[in-house]
């Protein structure tokens, strides 16, 4: 009997370890150097090693701010746009965030009105075969701290501490 293959998702998914604050870092140095930079340049002006700049890099790339080409990592035109706004950066690229997981998720559930958990936006992934981790207590808990780092941020949530729940802003 052959091995069935696992399905095959073409949903972005955010980096679990990656915060708003390092995908800014990283394009506000690529812009210092003069808008290219190679990458283990990159990794020495932020202080981090390859391993902690390769997620920060795919993040950035996901949401269109820089390309790596061959280890060299460019600013695009919306890199270089979110690079001179001088507040709240991540409002500029909400609408791509909106389309990356689990943020897409929880506005498509926060859409209907009612406030949600990242519980209920970790179970609607799962779902989906969707997991940052193996452990569903690890797993809701890397989506609450990606929604409150990003989606708070960006103007797409807000959130209630006392209740532990999101809404749709």
């Amino acid at each position: 009997m052959a091995d069935t293959p696992m399905p095959l998702h073409t949903a972005l998914l955010m980096p679990g370890n990656v915060r708003g604050g390092q995908v800014i870092s990283l394009v506000e140095i690529t812009g210092s150097i003069g808008g290219k930079v190679d990458a283990p340049k990159l990794a020495d002006e932020m202080g981090a090693d390859l391993a902690v700049l390769l997620p920060i890099l795919d993040a950035a790339e996901m949401l269109g701010l820089v390309r790596n080409e061959k280890a060299d990592v460019h600013l695009t035109e919306l890199g270089l746009k979110f690079q001179k706004t001088t507040k709240n950066k991540l409002r500029v690229i909400k609408d791509r965030i909106a389309m990356v997981e689990p943020f897409k998720m929880a506005l498509e559930l926060a859409s209907r009105g009612k406030h949600i958990t990242a519980s209920q936006v970790a179970d609607a992934l799962s779902e989906m075969g969707l997991r940052w981790h193996y452990k569903p207590e690890l797993n809701e808990a890397l989506i609450k701290t990606l929604l409150i780092h990003w989606a708070i941020y960006a103007g797409l949530l807000s959130y209630d501490g006392k209740s532990d729940k999101f809404l749709k802003v």
